[in-house]
């Protein structure tokens, strides 16, 4: 057991080693997805907790909507049933430690129910982080167990932008459909050092991936042929999506990333598209403040808190 926190009641938060299979089912229940939908996430998890209380209550007392361990729900004389809080699993980062995916469901114990949970991580696996949703990670709860923000999630949207960027010297722009495998996974390697993201895996290199279409989405290459940038997009239901240009490090002080997103929204107004939508993990302020002066606006922001 990773320990237990102390109610008025009585009646302690316990916290445990839960199994990954276990994890999928909390997962399922906290995000209101089918298992199969969440499986690769409690796979991709290298440790996973369960947070839980015990109850005495009659027979036909529910728990808490679901019965992640058949033998959790099981009544002892006098209707004794340990009812799950919440589970958080880590899930490695390249340069972040590890994110915290999982959560707290609703209750008067939700903050320190996730303060239990976010403790255990940190002291087993070391340097965690958890996009602090309110209905899933409290983020008061977070900040009183010693985390703080070091980036956000946004979601910005607004008219498809025009401002013509050419690409730095030595720099050719081409649509992904065009560009090598092995580039393509170098492209999209240059956000790995950024807090909320995850290694790239071959997979992600392939057409469709992400859901992303290959001839408007643009990768950067340098005088060599390897893939120092990219920016990928689709069309959903008449509005462009993308994620927000990720940048090689050496390039980062050049205009490559405005570069980028130039070409994407070109091909996006070619398309008759007027108003896009740009996910961004870790962006900095500077880059903020570039798309915002590009017209966007935010409108989504969670922000991320990691463990010192």
């Amino acid at each position: 057991m990773s320990g237990d926190v102390l109610d008025p009641s009585g009646s302690p938060v316990q916290v445990e080693p839960m199994a990954s299979e276990q994890l999928e089912l909390v997962l399922a229940a906290l995000y209101e997805a089918p298992r199969e939908a969440v499986a690769w996430m409690a796979q991709a998890c290298t440790h996973a907790w369960v947070a839980f209380e015990v109850q005495v209550a009659p027979d036909d007392t529910l728990t808490a909507g679901l019965d992640p361990e058949p033998d959790r729900e099981a009544s002892a004389e006098g209707g004794v049933r340990e009812v799950v809080l919440g589970a958080v699993g880590t899930r490695p980062s390249p340069a972040h430690g590890s994110e915290l995916v999982g959560g707290v469901f609703a209750g008067p114990r939700r903050a320190e129910v996730a303060a239990a949970l976010a403790r255990a991580a940190w002291q087993e696996v070391g340097r965690v982080y958890a996009f602090a949703e309110g209905h899933l990670f409290p983020p008061e709860a977070l900040v009183q167990a010693g985390f703080r923000e070091v980036g956000a999630y946004r979601r910005l949207e607004g008219r498809v932008p025009y401002r013509h960027v050419d690409a730095p010297d030595g720099v050719t722009l081409r649509p992904l459909a065009e560009v090598s495998e092995a580039a393509r996974l170098e492209a999209l390697k240059t956000v790995e050092d950024r807090v909320g993201h995850h290694a790239a895996l071959p997979e992600a290199a392939q057409d469709g991936a992400g859901g992303f279409d290959s001839h408007l989405s643009h990768v950067a290459l340098d005088a060599q042929g390897r893939g120092i940038g990219i920016c990928r997009a689709a069309i959903e239901e008449g509005l462009g999506r993308l994620d927000s240009p990720g940048v090689a490090v050496a390039w980062r002080h050049t205009n490559l990333r405005a570069a980028l997103l130039n070409s994407v929204n070109a091909r996006l107004r070619a398309a008759g598209i007027t108003r896009v939508s740009v996910d961004s993990w870790g962006d900095t302020a500077g880059e903020l403040a570039h798309d915002l002066r590009l017209g966007l606006h935010v409108a989504d922001e969670t922000p991320i808190l990691a463990s010192p």
